[in-house]
């Protein structure tokens, strides 16, 4: 066995010890759950229940519910029962079930509806007592209304200014909350202008013209002039001195001077040139100028000059995406004396990462400086990512994976296990409604603390529900459980279809965990289906190709239908381009764009990755590759090393 297998197996095994005593707890629990009811039988009755209220049965309904009472799945039926009507459900009755268990997820549904109910009534008293905060911006202005309404001005006018400051036009519902606080004085001319700005930001320059009708009669020409050179920036040069004063000259002559760039880059130099003392008044401002200025002078094949006004951009972690962009820039055309100048001002923490420190030491390698490179790529290799796991091939160091089990107290463990919420999600799982009990897990880590997740990740990922497990420990920060994170579902389907298109388990597994995190029912806006999030389209072709048709869309929720045509469609996309960065990209945006970004000529493969022109797809690369070789190392993989599977350049593409 390989050292490095060795290595994980050693970290490995504590798991199995921390979760012995738990699974009798499980057992316990779920004793305690059957006990008196048992468990396929109520399943039928409650389906038979649902079915016979749909039908209008209502003696049906009535004996099967007062059955269930005991069954976790019982408040399914009330909510059911609630809603069928819901506009001539009497009140008590959904206030009833509404403290019955107040933070459950089918009672924030069915609050929601009531609310809406209650504000079109004008019921605002009652609007305030059932009101529970959260983030949806029409039901936060109506329980603001319902404070105005209801005597507490003072408490709805301080709480007013966060839905205001928005670069989108609010929902109708609220425009009486804002004229409340225009006619107390708190819509000042700061506070429209700060607002404008965000609409401008947005592109929303109808909103931006709508909101001038609230600034001082003497202030409104200044936004007329600023949306005409928005339309006509080259007019810069003669209408600029007709500008405001600071601090709003220097945030049009940056918003109109960028706009102006993507334009005609030495046009907008040379007024750059021109107004820079203005624009130095103002460091945000100048730093807006200086990024867009520099990457389209550098787009345009003006590179000295570009990189030398890109380099004035400040290293702040406030402009860590220009700091990036031009870092991209600069490896993209092999400028490396600017990259390694560049990642070298980088603010420590989290702007400089390990693919910085990657790419600065490559950059002092061109440069011939290999004692610094060495020390560089040492830094990166700490890190467990794709830009840690090369720099630690760099030098022929173990990777740091790092393996540590969730932290989870057993006390917390036990308590959560036992909550309402948890019994009725192993119902729905044992009934396939996955996204029911998405639901379920949203209300109930919604407002735990740290401790309390880390224990709630630990319960999903003992009961297989993984996608809410991974995703409730990254809300923890905590990264070191890699069996957790990273686990080995269906690993029977994957090793045989990997197997059968000779692709790597570990690739296969890493595509499935960054495209639904075993989510086995998701389906994306874009329609594509399962564990490997297939278009219907592709997977089409995929089983035509295999002999084995597909019936419907929904054979794709099947894992290990899912798995077969996603491990084809890898295998067909690896053989057309011969390369798993590429093949992992086309993954993602289409064999069409990966084709038009191949490279004129054989590039470094790090340095290919690092330029993806699409940033999403530039993500989703980086993090295949990672999962990659973790699930190399879990699987104890002959090849986990990424030097093993990851050609070291780019071919260029065919004439």
């Amino acid at each position: 066995m390989a050292p490095f297998a060795r290595r994980w197996r050693r970290r490995r095994w504590p798991r199995r010890l921390w979760r012995a005593p738990l699974l009798v707890l499980m057992l316990a629990v779920g004793a305690a759950q059957a006990r008196g009811l048992d468990a396929l039988q109520a399943r039928a009755d409650f389906l038979a229940a649902e079915r016979a209220l749909v039908q209008g049965d209502g003696e049906s309904f009535a004996r099967l519910e007062r059955a269930l009472r005991d069954y976790p799945l019982h408040p399914y039926l009330r909510f059911a029962q609630l809603t069928a009507d819901l506009d001539n459900t009497p009140d008590a009755a959904i206030e009833r079930f509404l403290a019955a268990e107040p933070e459950s997820q089918l009672a924030w549904r069915l609050r929601r509806a009531y609310l809406q109910r209650l504000a079109a009534a004008g019921r605002w008293a009652d609007y305030r007592r059932l009101y529970r905060p959260e983030e949806d911006v029409e039901r936060r202005c109506l329980y603001l209304r319902a404070l105005l309404e209801t005597g507490a001005r003072a408490r709805a006018l301080a709480e007013i200014e966060p839905l205001w400051r928005s670069g989108r036009s609010q929902p109708d519902a609220c425009d009486p909350v804002f004229d409340a606080w225009r006619a107390a004085g708190g819509l000042t001319p700061e506070r429209v202008w700060a607002r404008i700005r965000l609409a401008l930001a947005a592109g929303q320059e109808g909103l931006a013209r709508h909101l001038g009708a609230d600034l001082p009669a003497s202030e409104r020409p200044w936004l007329t002039r600023w949306l005409a050179l928005r339309a006509a920036p080259e007019r810069l040069p003669d209408t600029g001195a007709a500008l405001p004063p600071q601090p709003l000259r220097a945030v049009i002559l940056a918003d109109v001077l960028t706009r102006l760039a993507a334009r005609d880059a030495e046009r907008a130099r040379t007024a750059f040139a021109r107004w820079r003392a203005a624009l130095d008044l103002d460091a945000e401002a100048a730093d807006r100028v200086r990024a867009a200025l520099g990457e389209a002078l550098v787009e345009r094949g003006a590179v000295a000059r570009g990189f030398a006004l890109w380099d004035g951009l400040r290293a702040l972690p406030e402009t860590r995406d220009a700091q990036e962009r031009r870092l991209r820039a600069a490896l993209e055309r092999g400028e490396w004396a600017w990259v390694a100048r560049w990642v070298e001002r980088m603010p420590e923490g989290e702007v400089k990462t390990d693919r910085w420190l990657y790419w600065q030491a490559r950059a002092e390698a061109e440069l011939g400086h290999p004692e610094t490179a060495r020390a560089l790529f040492a830094r990166a290799a700490h890190a467990r990512s794709l830009w840690g796991f090369m720099a630690a091939d760099r030098l022929d160091l173990p990777y740091r994976m790092h393996h540590r089990v969730t932290p989870a107290e057993p006390a917390r463990i036990a308590r959560i296990i036992a909550l309402a919420p948890v019994r009725r999600m192993r119902e729905l799982d044992a009934l396939g409604r996955d996204t029911e009990m998405r639901r379920e897990w949203r209300a109930l880590t919604r407002d735990l603390d740290r401790a309390d997740l880390l224990a709630a990740a630990y319960v999903a990922d003992v009961f297989g529900w993984h996608d809410q497990a991974i995703r409730t420990l990254a809300r923890t920060d905590y990264w070191d459980d890699l069996a957790l994170r990273f686990p080995l579902v269906h690993r029977t389907e994957v090793e045989a279809a990997a197997h059968a298109q000779g692709l790597a388990p570990a690739w296969v597994f890493a595509v499935i965990r960054q495209e639904s995190v075993f989510a086995r029912t998701l389906a994306s806006h874009a329609g594509a289906v399962g564990l490997m999030q297939l278009l219907p389209s592709t997977a089409r072709d995929m089983a035509e190709a295999l002999g084995a048709p597909l019936d419907s869309r929904w054979a794709l929720l099947d894992p290990g239908r899912n798995i077969d045509l996603g491990s084809a469609y890898l295998a067909r996309l690896q053989t057309r381009f011969d390369h798993v960065a590429l093949a992992t990209a086309a993954y993602n945006a289409g064999p069409a764009r990966v084709a038009r970004w191949r490279p004129a000529r054989a590039l470094a493969t790090d340095r290919w990755i690092a330029t993806i022109p699409f940033v999403e797809t530039r993500g989703y690369v980086e993090r295949v590759l990672t999962y990659r070789a973790i699930y190399a190392a879990r699987l104890d993989s002959a090849h986990p090393r990424v030097r093993d599977w990851l050609a070291p350049q780019v071919a260029p593409a065919e004439e």
